[in-house]
């Protein structure tokens, strides 16, 4: 069966005018000139967070960061950079300045992180975007399969030690880390279908939770950049070329020109969607659904659309 991907999963995030534009860096080069966010999506990984972050960046009261993911809290990561690194990234005249970074949501292999961020912004509002926990583990095993980073058995891949793919969709257990440190009344728990179903209605919902004109409109606002495509795996000639198009001579040739040659050399092939249900087993199921049911107390929402509930 082929997956099928919607806008809101790979939405390009967004640019703002000139004139309210800061310099993008990744050195440092603009340190203090920026100012610290108060909005942060924290995850999940796979559950639609470059849609979401490129939506919120259409307001005008909102600044969302350019790339989308600082993983600044990751102290393997951009910790050490610095807060004036961070703070560049930020323009302190927009109202509601954010980022998105689902690594923020991958305990235990990422540790420290609603410390570390409680440390720097405790008054920031989170968003968590969740979906269908068996959903979101098979589109995080096919990104990584079609980079060739994972092979071998299902059922071994997904529940090594060292792997993240079910810890991730113990949304339950993810977002306690963080309500050790933040108070519930600042954290928003939206599903991703609702993002695709009643897109309109549910960016009214995080636009007030952020503090900004909910009736804001445009154009591309709950519009779903709906996109189909099947997922492939890539040759090792295609994870070649696209390592060579990411060198400094690389860059030197347009986008399109690698994907042109990509289309013609790569050849790479369609991946079927994994049948996870089966590789997870009865015992990470119930380990599953069990952390949904706690979601589900927390949130006084149901979830009933999700396949966890079947027998």
């Amino acid at each position: 069966m082929p997956l099928s991907t919607l806008g809101w999963m790979d939405a390009p995030t967004s640019t703002k005018p000139l004139d309210q534009a800061i310099p993008a860096v990744d050195d440092g080069r603009e340190a203090g000139r920026g100012a610290l966010p108060n909005l942060v999506v924290i995850g999940a990984q796979k559950c639609g967070t470059s849609g979401l972050h490129y939506q919120l960046g259409l307001h005008p009261e909102i600044w969302m960061s350019k790339p989308k993911e600082l993983n600044f809290f990751i102290k393997e990561r951009s910790w050490n950079r610095g807060e004036d690194w961070y703070r560049a990234y930020f323009d302190a005249r927009a109202r509601v300045r954010g980022e998105s970074s689902p690594n923020y949501t991958a305990y235990p292999q990422h540790l420290g992180v609603p410390e570390r961020m409680h440390s720097v912004i405790p008054d920031a509002k989170l968003i968590y975007v969740v979906r269908d926990p068996l959903e979101r583990i098979a589109a995080h095993w096919v990104h990584n399969y079609a980079k060739r980073r994972e092979k071998g058995d299902l059922h071994a891949t997904l529940t090594h030690a060292n792997t993240s793919y079910v810890v991730r969709s113990q949304y339950h257990m993810q977002l306690q880390q963080f309500l050790a440190h933040y108070p519930l009344a600042q954290t928003l728990v939206i599903e991703q279908e609702e993002l695709r179903t009643t897109p309109k209605a549910t960016l009214r919902r995080v636009f007030e939770f952020v503090g900004v004109d909910p009736g804001f409109s445009h154009p591309h606002v709950g519009k779903q950049r709906h996109e189909t495509s099947r997922k492939t795996r890539a040759s090792r000639l295609a994870v070649r070329l696209e390592r060579l198009s990411r060198t400094r001579g690389g860059r030197v040739l347009p986008k399109n020109v690698w994907l042109a040659v990509d289309e013609k050399l790569a050849r790479r092939r369609p991946i079927e969607r994994p049948d996870v249900r089966l590789a997870l087993g009865p015992d990470v199921l119930q380990v599953l659904r069990e952390d949904a049911e706690r979601l589900r107390e927390l949130t006084g929402r149901d979830f009933e659309s999700w396949s966890i509930w079947d027998a």
